[in-house]
């Protein structure tokens, strides 16, 4: 069976799912994508049995074919070709890609071997799209990685009538935020995955008009799946009971550092050129009206930076991992920030200056 297709209607869904599919695994079908073509529109879909992501849209093809492909291959090929008019025949073992002077077979599984997630979830949330990855993207770098206490290895979102929570911690800092939305559901908790939240992101900074499109989500005991613009990402749930975000937030934080964050994050960077995988440590050093930033490293080379800032406290010396500030001012975008500082042995709340519905929480460390 023969198909006409547009090169770039495939190239651009295929990008956005195939890292979803597995390459070194010991079921080799999921290093493959499902192309379905069913009443005229074309669906592709990856999985690697915990996430799945899947795409549709309107091809205007009337046959309807079944087959599976090496995703990354696949995606490959078309990406080089450089006419827009592909060709794709299709037998049950191969498909042979034919576009100008060029011509490809690839090999092909059997689909009825394609595992699908299904969940029947019927509760729905309309999430403005824009809102939901400023979310994620200001949280989810907290996430932990491959953590033995696998709760903290995701993202836990909690949803209300009024606004959507997001908090993500690896234990030695945390970042919640906080987004005002309209929900018609009740109260609902969960924690989403690490691979899904960044299939997530991905999916969602690929939209040149974000602004105008809604998600659609829905939670159910198992499971949460993510509806927009033709894309369907469903996952499994981390499951576990995640803890108390709101007793990290120290009680009591006399000591506020207001200061430019394009500033301190240049002065942070010129920094961690000292830095190594085993020391990434800064040392805060805040007299009136100074922010003096020092490090040194196991060959006793150092780096000292000043600069003028605002502060109403006592003389503090505290020291901080580089790389988590720098997460941190990342995902800020107002020009100041305000650092509210404890003890030399407590934690900092950070804060984008006059907008606390971002907080982050760094602890100490020993520089």
């Amino acid at each position: 069976m023969i198909i006409n297709i547009n090169r770039q209607s495939l190239v651009e869904p295929l990008k956005n799912i195939i890292g979803v599919s597995e390459q070194n695994q010991t079921m080799p079908i999921l290093g493959h994508v499902l192309m379905e073509i069913r009443d005229g529109v074309c669906f592709l879909t990856a999985t690697d049995l915990e996430v799945q992501v899947s795409f549709s849209y309107d091809i205007g093809v009337s046959e309807n074919i079944r087959i599976t492909v090496p995703a990354r291959k696949f995606t490959d090929i078309l990406r080089s070709l450089e006419a827009e008019d592909v060709s794709l025949e299709v037998t049950p073992k191969d498909i042979v890609i034919k576009s100008g002077k060029s011509k490809f077979r690839v090999s092909a599984l059997n689909p009825d071997d394609f595992p699908i997630i299904t969940d029947d979830i019927s509760d729905c949330m309309k999430i403005d799209s824009e809102a939901l990855l400023k979310l994620v993207n200001s949280t989810s770098f907290s996430m932990g990685y491959q953590d033995a206490r696998h709760f903290l290895n995701g993202l836990f979102i909690e949803f209300s009538q009024n606004n959507i929570t997001a908090v993500a911690t690896d234990g030695h800092r945390l970042a919640c935020s906080l987004r005002a939305c309209e929900l018609s559901i009740a109260e609902k908790t969960c924690i989403v995955p690490r691979k899904c939240i960044n299939e997530l992101k991905r999916i969602l900074s690929s939209f040149n008009d974000i602004s105008e499109i809604l998600t659609e989500v829905s939670v159910s005991s198992k499971n949460i799946q993510f509806r927009m613009h033709g894309y369907t990402l469903l996952s499994k749930l981390v499951e576990g009971n995640y803890p108390d975000y709101n007793k990290v937030f120290p009680k009591s934080l006399p000591n506020n550092l207001k200061v430019d964050r394009l500033l301190l994050k240049s002065a942070l960077q010129r920094l961690s050129i000292l830095s190594s995988e085993q020391f990434k440590g800064v040392k805060f050093k805040l007299t009136n009206g100074l922010l003096n930033l020092s490090t040194i490293n196991s060959q006793q080379e150092s780096g000292d930076e000043i600069i003028e800032c605002d502060y109403d406290g006592d003389e503090l010396e505290i020291g901080f991992n580089l790389s988590y500030l720098l997460e941190t001012l990342d995902v800020i975008d107002t020009q100041h920030i305000v650092i509210h500082l404890g003890g030399s042995d407590s934690g900092c709340l950070v804060t984008a200056d006059g907008d606390e519905s971002s907080k982050y929480i760094i602890m100490p460390m020993r520089v």
